[in-house]
């Protein structure tokens, strides 16, 4: 194994273990720091040093106060990112949902026109002459009252079904902007 596969294969558990635990990781490295530099200190038990050798010891203790400091930011930033990078995904998801509704609606739109809405014409317009040629028969107006209440139900329910389909529509995009709203607020 080269040392390029080792720092390779080395990288990704540690890069999962620092982004799990950020602050337990600056923590030790910064009590590490500390411990070699208080051992390196007394050591030198002996020796006199002055006040500018003592905080020459120590200064790179609040450089790593500083990094550390650097360090969380950038993982709440990465956090943040991450966050609104699911948040505009799944906005995108429901948008693409919203599309599919949108193309099944004027699918079945389509088909309920060509399929339903022409033959309930030519049986519209058979039933209004049969009623101008038979119009003195009071049985055959009767049975083509019936046919006529039952276009109009049924153009009433290809309505009813259109006007279902857009209010689902319109949900559903109230449903993910008030999401992207309350991800917004948090």
């Amino acid at each position: 194994m080269t040392m390029k596969e080792f720092f390779l294969r080395i990288s990704k558990p540690i890069g999962k273990l620092l982004n799990k635990y950020p602050i337990v990781i600056a923590a030790v490295v910064i009590y590490l720091y500390y411990l070699m530099t208080s051992f390196d200190l007394f050591s030198r038990k002996g020796q006199h040093l002055s006040f500018i050798e003592y905080v020459l010891q120590f200064d790179s203790l609040f450089f790593l106060w500083l990094v550390a400091v650097l360090f969380l930011q950038v993982q709440k930033m990465k956090k943040h990112q991450e966050e609104e990078r699911n948040k505009r995904l799944q906005f995108e998801r429901t948008l693409e949902r919203q599309q599919i509704y949108e193309q099944i609606v004027t699918d079945i739109t389509m088909l309920l026109q060509d399929n339903v809405n022409n033959p309930l014409a030519i049986i519209s317009v058979t039933t209004q002459e049969i009623r101008r040629k038979f119009g003195s028969d009071s049985d055959i107006i009767r049975w083509i009252d019936r046919i006529d209440g039952a276009i109009s139900r049924i153009n009433t329910a290809i309505r009813d079904l259109q006007a279902y389909e857009a209010q689902k529509i319109l949900h559903t995009t109230a449903s993910a902007v008030s999401a992207v709203k309350e991800g917004d607020k948090k």
